[in-house]
């Protein structure tokens, strides 16, 4: 609000025209002497001349006269931007503010003219720190802890990722604090207590739905190649603004332009030309082309005079004679439209306009999926179970083989049908045990038909199969039923090696018939019409 009633005020007293000449300053490297002025939301940038500090405080009087939001200056500060020691005089003369050193804090953020160090971002990293729950986290499930991870120790990373470009050190600093409260819901875990690789990426490629930092933040980034390509009168679209590589050519290949005037389409790297750049139009007389005028020349400037024919030098090869023929053919049908401006698409989304969201999934385009995703994560059923036999189809649960494999101790046979080997496969799938529960189940429901056989290998691929079997109409309800079953008969396992009880089926059955009531009234629509 403060902000809006100072900027209202320099409008009323020196107009729209010399508000622009008073910012326009800011985007050149020529300005040697600023003072940094900043009063809760805002900040201005004035010059550290006893007429300036007193016009400035005439504004600030005169703002808070007319909306009685007086500024405290005992509150505000002032940060010099290479000012002398008879500035600094000058400045503490005429504003009573406290004189600061960069960085400072702004809006939240560090704010400095010199690269940030690892001081100035670890409060960052102590910031998110502070945020875990403490000792309620250790009574919290997997479940619980997902969602604060993916609700708060992310969500309140988004806006420092859109802002800073933040370093590896920091990201993995937070991944780190993020992983060990996921795993345990403590600060600092070890490689044993994480079952799964941390990064694996959205739910549809296997992962658990938890960003990858480094990712968002190119993602959130790429807002402002964004705006300043389509809204080029902004204010800071002339800085510029440091993004990864990744970024910029994820960019490049994201958005196609439509040309009007030509005049916010750049010619040689855009993708203006049938959907295409002519980097990928003639790949071999691209870099006989000035790089200058390959980063700045627009759609408009290069079809004046041919101007475009101006950008290329040096002897070329016979590839780029071949590649310079075909594109003067082709530029000769190209007829630019005065006063209609360019048109960009964001080519990931049908709106044709940019979102972090498409962003980040670009960025994993062409990774290996995971298939059952769909049956696991968009099925009705609570989330500690989904977590469960997720963990479970990943082989990542904590059987005999597993124990095994790191030397602790561990049972010699499945403690259910006590035949075979632990697997959690064989717990799910092709146990005595289980096959009895399964068949008991699904003929419950008239789909005794699709229980486990021995001829399938993982619980994947016989949900996979079930799920081609079973009829359109109840999939979604069998979906939920698979997994209530899958997690009483890991519970009936647990209590068996934790508890010393007997395998018995009835309890199992009685507590899915149970659950199952329970999952209804919750909300399992499609199990309830399963159900008789």
């Amino acid at each position: 609000m403060l902000f809006i009633l100072v900027m209202d005020v320099l409008n009323a007293l020196i107009g729209k025209a010399d508000e622009e000449a008073l910012l326009q300053p800011l985007a050149t490297d020529r300005v040697k002497h600023r003072v940094l002025l900043y009063a809760d939301d805002v900040a201005l940038f004035i010059r550290p001349s006893p007429e300036d500090l007193s016009t400035t405080k005439e504004i600030l009087q005169l703002s808070g006269e007319a909306s009685g939001l007086r500024t405290n200056m005992q509150k505000s500060s002032i940060v010099p931007i290479r000012c002398d020691t008879e500035q600094l005089e000058v400045i503490s003369s005429a504003m009573p503010c406290e004189v600061m050193d960069f960085p400072c804090k702004y809006l939240g953020l560090p704010l400095s003219i010199r690269k940030l160090t690892k001081a100035d971002l670890q409060p960052m990293v102590d910031k998110v720190a502070d945020m875990l729950p403490g000792w309620k986290a250790a009574l919290m499930s997997t479940a619980g802890r997902a969602i604060l991870v993916k609700a708060v120790l992310t969500a309140v990373l988004v806006y420092l990722l859109i802002a800073l470009d933040a370093p590896k050190w920091l990201l993995r600093a937070i991944d780190k604090l993020r992983r060990a409260f996921l795993w345990k819901g403590r600060r600092q875990v070890n490689g044993g207590h994480c079952p799964v690789v941390w990064e694996r990426g959205p739910e549809e490629l296997g992962g658990l739905g938890i960003h990858n930092l480094e990712t968002l933040g190119w993602a959130l980034r790429m807002r402002w190649l964004w705006l300043s390509k389509t809204d080029p009168g902004r204010p800071w679209a002339a800085f510029n603004i440091k993004v990864h590589p990744n970024v910029t050519a994820m960019f490049a290949i994201s958005v196609s332009s439509l040309v009007g005037d030509g005049r916010t389409t750049l010619f040689w790297k855009d993708r203006w030309l049938h959907g295409k750049s002519i980097e990928e139009l003639a790949p071999a007389l691209v870099p006989f082309v000035n790089k200058r005028a390959r980063s700045r020349r627009t759609v408009n400037e290069a079809m004046q005079d041919l101007r475009w024919v101006g950008d290329i030098a040096g002897g070329l090869s016979v590839p780029a004679i071949l590649d310079y023929l075909e594109l003067w053919d082709t530029l000769e049908n190209v007829q630019l439209l005065e006063n209609q401006p360019d048109q960009h698409l964001w080519t990931p989304e049908s709106s044709g306009t940019y979102s972090a969201r498409s962003a980040y999934a670009r960025f994993f385009v062409g990774s290996s999926g995971f298939e059952p995703y769909k049956r696991l994560w968009k099925s009705w059923a609570p989330l500690r179970c989904k977590i469960f036999l997720w963990l479970a189809m990943l082989n990542r649960c904590w059987t005999a083989d597993r124990l095994a494999r790191r030397g602790l101790q561990h049972p010699d046979k499945c403690l259910l049908c006590d035949q075979e080997e632990e697997t959690v496969q064989h717990i799910l799938t092709s146990c005595v045990f289980a096959r009895q529960v399964w068949t008991t189940v699904l003929g419950r429901v008239g789909l005794q038909h699709l229980a486990p056989t021995l001829e399938f290998d993982t619980f994947k691929d016989w949900w996979r199969w079930a799920a081609q079997k079973a009829p359109k109409a109840a999939r979604k309800g069998m979906n939920s039923l698979l997994i209530l079953t899958a997690w009483s008969i890991w519970k009936m396992r647990n209590r068996c090696m934790f508890d010393g009880c007997q395998p018995a089926a009835r309890p199992v059955l009685q507590e899915i018939h149970e659950q199952a009531n329970l999952w209804k009234l919750a909300g399992a629509k499609a199990l309830g019409e399963l159900l008789p």
